[in-house]
């Protein structure tokens, strides 16, 4: 245990209040400043992005028209646009709106982890022998989360202001705190829908999975109700939908007070099941536990073959996990690629849209979305799975099985490259079948695609993925806990550099800086050489890093 948890006085010692409300607040030392970093950039380069394209009056007419436009296209993604002709307006729809989706899935992650990762480290178990009592425990670390959480959200106001100041207009402190109130709202109710899914599952995956599916199902219930009002009544068990029923920063917007309130009590509703749950239950095991089957005692191994193969097993422990993000990213191809028509005959007709069929390198609009808007999201999905994968390593080398697993007559080198080869398997499931869905769904859209640029496509976003788990098994060699933050900052850079570097006027060489630019647009322009030798490089030397560092380095330090 480290010497902060230890201290020597009453208040100090293990699980002491004083020393649980320090790590509860440095515990997320990391993913705060991620997404604060992101809730600041988002608004305030969406708003120099405005006043790049709006600089007249009568552009921001057109803007805010073909914005209108172009809105119910994408109602199954973001809500609809109000008054984007305004910088505010617009910061609204492109810039917040979008940060209801960060701040949740940092909540669903900061619990699980609160949860079911100090569970598996120990950690839990050593301060429940304090007097602090397991429902104070949980209260403190909700607490200190909140608070981190609203320092967050302050951020992100700040953000919005900048991105408004930077489209030459203005917004009011009450505005930015209604609408941040709403944004706290739904990152709490999220951070409870975690702490209850992690009572209900073993293992901070399996919560992780729980607590992702009913959020993912509540923003579905949302975005359908944007495009179906038959759906509407339904809509409001939605904390997302309640969430966006504040559009304060937004000129003539409005504070809903009964959602925000209703977000609030939602949140410590959850927090109170999940704390009477966790004094109920037993640590390291589910709230509730199907009865065990009564089996003889075997000495022999499983009979399952796949566990006797190196890289299988590693899928096959992941298997239902790895089953839903290649069914997200089956899901998402086809939604967008259905949406490849009518969003590009808009983006064709609008001159402030023109620049995306520009950089996409094509003159097919439709394909254009299909280039810029999926293969982007593909990208995306690729390196939140070596995210993932990233954080199960880490989480192995913390926990212990790592340590069991040398113990056994395995190279160590072997190890690294089983995970690089199963991160290799698993990326091409999602991006092979993502990329059949593409195939299929394109040509009733009028799209037309090269069958060759598709496949280089879908190749290049292996290689992609790759780059970035590399880039963890490198990290990991020598400071295993600082792996996933890390890679998130990477990732978060990669998103960011692109969008910033043609407002700012960086030089050309910045791009390459980013991942996401390195992969470049296959399926419309062709290879983009340099970068795919830059990640290959990345890719070879990452990975041999990592071996050496396995052979001799300890586990769990």
């Amino acid at each position: 245990m480290t010497k902060e948890l230890m201290g020597s006085g009453p208040s100090s010692r293990p699980g002491g209040t004083a020393v649980m409300a320090r790590y509860g607040l440095r515990s997320h030392r990391w993913t705060f400043a991620a997404v604060a970093l992101l809730g600041f950039i988002a608004p305030y380069s969406t708003g120099m992005a405005y006043a790049a394209a709006a600089g007249t009056e009568a552009l921001r007419a057109a803007l805010g028209r073909e914005t209108v436009a172009l809105g119910p296209q994408l109602a199954y993604l973001i809500p609809l646009p109000l008054h984007p002709e305004t910088a505010a307006g617009y910061i609204w729809w492109k810039g917040v709106t979008w940060m209801t989706l960060v701040l949740a899935a940092w909540g669903l992650a900061a619990a699980t982890g609160i949860i079911r990762n100090e569970e598996e480290r120990g950690l839990t178990e050593s301060w429940l022998s304090s007097p602090l009592g397991r429902v104070n425990l949980l209260l403190q670390r909700t607490g200190a989360f909140a608070l981190i959480a609203l320092a967050a959200v302050a951020i992100t106001g700040l953000g919005t202001a900048a991105g408004v100041a930077a489209g030459r207009s203005s917004v009011g402190l009450l505005a930015l705190v209604e609408q941040g109130s709403a944004l706290l709202g739904i990152c709490l109710v999220s951070f409870g829908v975690g702490l209850a899914a992690a009572q209900i599952s073993a293992t901070r995956r399996g919560g992780l999975m729980v607590g992702g599916l009913v959020l993912i199902a509540c923003y579905v219930l949302d975005a359908l109700a944007r495009v179906n009002p038959s759906l509407a009544g339904w809509a409001v068990i939605s904390p997302f939908h309640l969430a966006d029923l504040t559009t304060a920063v937004v000129p003539e917007g409005q504070f809903n007070g009964a959602a925000t309130i209703s977000l609030y009590a939602i949140a410590v509703a959850l927090v109170v099941i999940a704390a009477a749950s966790f004094r109920r239950r037993d640590l390291y095991s589910a709230l509730a536990r199907w009865p065990a089957r009564v089996r003889g005692v075997s000495r022999e191994p499983s009979n399952n073959p796949l566990l006797r193969f190196p890289v299988l097993r590693e899928l096959w422990e992941q298997r239902v996990g790895l089953a839903g993000w290649v069914l997200g990213s089956m899901v998402g191809a086809g939604l967008v690629v259905s949406l490849a028509r009518g969003a590009g005959k808009l983006l064709r007709s609008s001159p402030s849209f023109s620049g995306y069929i520009r950089a996409a390198g094509t003159s097919s609009a439709a394909t254009a979305v299909v280039s810029s808007i999926w293969l982007s999201i593909a990208a995306m999905i690729g390196a939140a799975y070596a995210i993932a994968s990233v954080s199960h390593w880490a989480s192995e080398d913390s926990g212990g099985r790592l340590e069991m697993e040398i113990a056994q007559p395995w190279p160590r080198w072997k190890l690294v490259l089983e995970r690089g080869l199963a991160l290799t398997a698993a990326s091409f499931a999602m991006s092979a079948l993502g990329s059949l869905v593409v195939g299929a769904v394109a040509p009733g859209q009028g799209v037309a695609l090269s069958a060759g640029r598709l496949v280089v496509a879908s190749l290049l976003l292996v290689l992609l993925t790759l780059t970035f788990g590399s880039l963890g098994a490198l990290i990991i060699a020598r400071f295993p806990r600082a792996a996933v933050p890390g890679l998130a900052f990477v990732a978060l850079l990669s998103f960011y550099v692109p969008l910033l570097a043609p407002l700012f006027r960086w030089p050309a060489w910045v791009l390459n800086v980013s991942l996401f630019h390195l992969y470049g647009t296959p399926l419309t322009s062709g290879l983009y050489w340099t970068g795919i030798g830059i990640m290959a490089v990345i890719v070879v030397v990452g990975f041999t890093i990592a071996v050496v560092a396995m052979r001799v380095r300890d586990v769990g330090s």
